[in-house]
């Protein structure tokens, strides 16, 4: 029987810099990732949301927000103290937290979590929130062998052009947190990789060109007029392919968030 997959999270920080114990608007918040983006919700009809690889990402694992406004600048030197700050807070406890102490123009965000997860194995992926875009900003990824680690980590975001001003704003987005049960890099160097022709493979041809055919199909149709415009083909999203079977057994079209027990 596998062990069971557990995410154990560890606040750092003290409860008066939590955004719900503040009256200023300021401090660290935790909250589901959200499946909605701005620029998604601007498409015509919100057609972005059709993508569902897009949306499922969205939404898996928690995102941290950031704890305060600021606007910073960097000069383009490579050497620590090169972004000059301006937070948008009387407080100063701020500062202690966001730094660019690692230089090249990166904003270092000391984090108020640790996440501990089991079993021997499971890893976390730390990103910006996915398809979210930064004007001159953007974000690091790292994987974490959160199984074993008792640190905290630090958030990063690399500043692209000196001179031109970035900004935060306090509970926007600042890096969202994915879990993985399992050792990515372990199951990667352990894989049974193979390459192939499509032709060579008869089965998975048919399956492409019987796809391909129906897409090509749709469009010519939508083009003259016998489809309407704004109609979608929804087998990706049913969690079918072009052959009509039943849908895939573990298909998602929404995250549901696992309960957290507050200790």
């Amino acid at each position: 029987m596998a062990e069971a997959f557990e995410i154990d999270i560890f606040q750092i920080a003290d409860d008066a810099l939590l955004k719900k114990n503040r009256t200023d608007g300021q401090g660290w918040d935790l909250r589901w990732a959200d499946h909605r983006r701005d620029w998604m919700d601007a498409t015509q009809q919100g057609f972005a949301y059709r993508c569902l690889p897009l949306t499922i990402m969205n939404q898996i694992g928690w995102q941290v927000l950031s704890p305060v406004s600021f606007t910073a600048v960097w000069n383009g030197r490579p050497e620590p103290g090169g972004v000059a700050f301006e937070f948008h807070s009387a407080d100063p406890v701020w500062r202690g937290w966001i730094n660019d102490h690692f230089g090249h123009g990166v904003i270092t965000w000391n984090t108020p979590y640790l996440w501990k997860t089991r079993p021997e194995g499971s890893r976390l992926l730390v990103m910006g929130p996915p398809n979210m875009f930064k004007p001159n900003l953007h974000p690091l990824t790292a994987l974490i062998e959160s199984d074993w680690m008792n640190m905290s980590f630090t958030m990063n975001w690399k500043i692209g052009w000196p001179g031109t001003p970035v900004a935060f704003a306090a509970g926007e987005p600042l890096f969202q947190v994915v879990p993985l049960a399992t050792n990515v890099c372990a199951n990667l160097e352990g894989a049974k990789v193979v390459y192939k022709k499509l032709q060579n493979e008869p089965e998975v041809h048919g399956q492409y060109l019987a796809w391909q055919q129906s897409r090509n199909t749709f469009h010519a149709e939508k083009k003259e007029g016998s489809v309407a415009p704004d109609a979608w083909q929804r087998n990706y999203f049913q969690g079918k392919d072009t052959a009509g079977q039943k849908a895939a057994p573990d298909h998602y079209t929404r995250m549901t968030p696992p309960t957290i027990r507050y200790e």
